[in-house]
């Protein structure tokens, strides 16, 4: 069915929804203008469970991550010595 809805009409309803009603908004659009045969239903599932976990903040930055890697290197180097020392 198509509607005849001025798109000057449609920027105004848009801008009157609620946040949580554009991100559905966008994300049917996304998926409308950039839909893609080789995207399978589990790729689908997957990227909009990484999306609700960005949006819940549930996520590791760069920074963090490059952090928790050195404080992993360094216990581990501190036990490797340790136990080195031990041996001798």
């Amino acid at each position: 069915m198509k509607v005849d809805i001025s798109f000057q009409s449609l920027l105004e309803a848009i801008s009157s929804l609620e946040s949580s009603e554009k991100h559905q908004l966008w994300e049917l659009l996304e998926a409308e203008l950039f839909s893609d045969d080789e995207d399978s239903a589990e790729d689908i599932a997957e990227i909009q469970a990484a999306r609700a976990d960005y949006k819940a903040g549930d996520y590791t930055t760069f920074d963090q991550y490059a952090a928790q890697r050195a404080n992993r290197s360094a216990s581990l180097t501190s036990s490797s010595h340790l136990n080195l020392c031990k041996n001798s």
